[in-house]
């Protein structure tokens, strides 16, 4: 049979319908010849040195012609001879190019790939990606370079002028972004972290900050004046120490007000812990809550408790923060006044730090087991000091913080709202 034969016997095989065929090199021993509907490619059936048999793909026609063929199965069979293995170093090859190709993304398409496959699955991925590189993002600058590229000394820099501006923000940054390098050193993409041993640029202590039961009275009164949304909602947060955002994102549809338990039905995803949590409504918090329901102010079809355009939850904390310090310096201007003394300014305090206040107070004034604190705020249990309790301890001990919240609301409207009123 001619060349020519053999070429017309694969053109007739390559592209026909029905099953696979298959034919074989008779010059060349282990050359086949695989042609179907889809592909027509050579290949070489031998045994590697491990003693296993193996095809070894050599290319496709008719790019790759017989003669072609031919000499690409010797040279295979030679690699094979000395112990090497060729579909080994074609794998191999093929990771270099993909690291080489990944290597020379920029870093916004990076951090797109990471945002898909990391960051989606996060409850709060979409903020990481904003501290990393949105309008305040600690890489917005470096966003066209390659990843490669980017060296440590120029992300120093860039932190240090995060941190005159915002230093917590800077130290939250600068642990986002090694996370994310760390993940391009385990895709392939870079050798090493370039931030690995940047340090924070500020240091951070816990917060030990904590109201007297007059700073409480001050904050209550001034919440009065702010009106909806966050008059009633910081009210809520000293009757309810929850975290903000979890107050602040409370959906009608969570919420049961009527029967015999009412209560909040706090759904996993908006936890810190990514745990779901009944809380029980006592009756300051009802009335907090149902206030705020029938409020003028209130889009009355939102899905939120809390909202100023009706889709979305409330937000501007920072400038409603502003508004509630001025409203307490307010407040105790006018107590000064009256008691003929010098104003005494409140010290810096955070809304979280209510949530330390409520644990304070409750654990050392109205003695409430501090496992109950802290259920109900949420912790892992941190007042249990064994571990094997901290896991296996699952219980919501609802009944238990149903009772400790009906002390609490006893105590404020004992101490913290008739005096505020009554002063």
């Amino acid at each position: 049979m001619t060349k020519a034969d053999i070429e017309a016997a694969i053109d007739a095989a390559r592209g026909r319908k029905g099953p696979q065929i298959e034919l074989r090199d008779l010059r060349e021993p282990g050359l086949r010849f695989r042609a179907g509907e889809r592909s027509a490619k050579w290949s070489l059936m031998i045994r590697l040195h491990t003693g296993e048999r193996s095809r070894i793909a050599l290319g496709s026609w008719p790019a790759l012609s017989i003669n072609d063929a031919r000499a690409a199965a010797r040279e295979a069979r030679r690699k094979v001879e000395e112990g090497r293995n060729p579909n080994e170093e074609r794998r191999n090859l093929a990771r270099e190019a993909q690291i080489r190709a990944r290597s020379r993304k920029a870093l916004v398409q990076m951090l797109d790939q990471y945002e898909r496959e990391v960051l989606s699955h996060h409850r709060r991925g979409d903020q990481t990606r904003r501290a990393l590189d949105g309008k305040e993002g600690l890489l917005r600058t470096l966003q066209a370079r390659n990843v490669k590229e980017i060296t440590r000394d120029e992300i120093q820099e860039l932190l240090k002028r995060r941190a005159k501006r915002s230093p917590i923000s800077a130290n939250r940054q600068l642990a986002y972004a090694k996370a994310f390098f760390n993940w391009c050193v385990s895709e392939g993409v870079i050798e090493s972290n370039p931030i690995a041993s940047l340090r924070r640029p500020v240091p951070e202590r816990t917060r030990e900050r904590y109201h007297s039961v007059q700073e409480l009275r001050d904050i209550w009164a001034a919440a009065g004046d702010l009106g909806y949304p966050f008059g009633p909602l910081c009210r809520l947060l000293i009757v309810l120490p929850m975290r903000r955002d979890e107050l602040a994102g409370l959906l009608v549809n969570e919420l049961t007000l009527q029967g015999d338990e009412p209560q909040w039905v706090l759904p996993s995803e908006r936890t810190k812990r990514a745990n779901a949590l009944r809380v029980p409504l006592l009756p300051m918090a009802r009335s907090i809550i149902t206030s705020a329901l029938g409020d003028a102010d209130r889009l009355k079809e939102s899905a939120y408790l809390f909202t100023t355009t009706g889709e979305t939850p409330v937000s501007g904390f920072a400038k409603a923060k502003r508004r509630l310090d001025g409203a307490v310096e307010k407040h105790r201007e006018e107590m000064a006044a009256k008691q003929g003394r010098e104003v005494e300014p409140m010290l810096p305090w955070t809304i979280h730090d209510l949530r330390t206040t409520f644990n304070t107070i409750a654990c050392e004034r109205l003695k409430i087991d501090a496992n109950v604190a802290d259920r109900i705020l949420n912790h892992v249990a941190t007042a249990t000091t064994s571990k094997i309790m901290r896991v296996y301890n699952r219980s919501e001990l609802f009944e238990e913080r149903k009772r400790a919240l009906r002390l609490w609301e006893q105590w404020l409207e004992k101490e913290v709202v008739a005096a505020a009123v009554n002063r």
